[in-house]
């Protein structure tokens, strides 16, 4: 093994390598959860489709962002196809730091100035981050409104 390939296995010097692999495949079901709604899921790639098939809870997948724009590592739109209550819409001229608080004043410049190279307080195609919040929240809402109505 190179030495890439330990420090892809090595991750804050937990040896993914050693990890309990029954614990962590494990089911974690809680019954109390009824509903779910998931923003740029980090590591989509690694979902196991037959896992997604199972889950039976109504889930709302969101991606920052337009097709082709959103990074392969949250793109959500093949796990909503997976889990069989699922929906998936995007937030367009949005991007994946736009779930972000809005950036103060000058925020961006210290960001660069600590060395952060990720654009935290730029949203794409001249959306205001303000505007794509409102849309996020309206999504979130119509998801929850949807799947957590009070019994009649």
């Amino acid at each position: 093994m190179d030495a890439v390939e330990t420090r892809l296995i090595e991750v804050d010097k937990v040896d993914l390598r050693k990890i309990d692999r029954a614990r962590f495949e494990q089911s974690n079901l809680d019954r109390r959860v009824k509903s779910a709604v998931l923003i740029d899921p980090g590591g989509a790639q690694a979902y196991d489709a037959e896992s997604l098939k199972e889950i039976a809870i109504p889930m709302a997948f969101i991606n920052l962002g337009s097709p082709g724009t959103i990074p392969a590592a949250v793109i959500a739109s093949g796990l909503a196809a997976l889990a069989p209550h699922a929906s998936y819409a995007t937030v367009a001229g949005a991007d994946h730091f736009s779930f972000l608080p809005e950036c103060k004043e000058g925020g961006a410049e210290l960001l660069k100035s600590f060395g952060e190279i990720d654009p935290i307080c730029d949203d794409g195609e001249g959306r205001s981050r303000a505007d794509i919040h409102s849309e996020l929240i309206d999504l979130v809402r119509e998801a929850l409104q949807l799947t957590l109505k009070e019994p009649s």
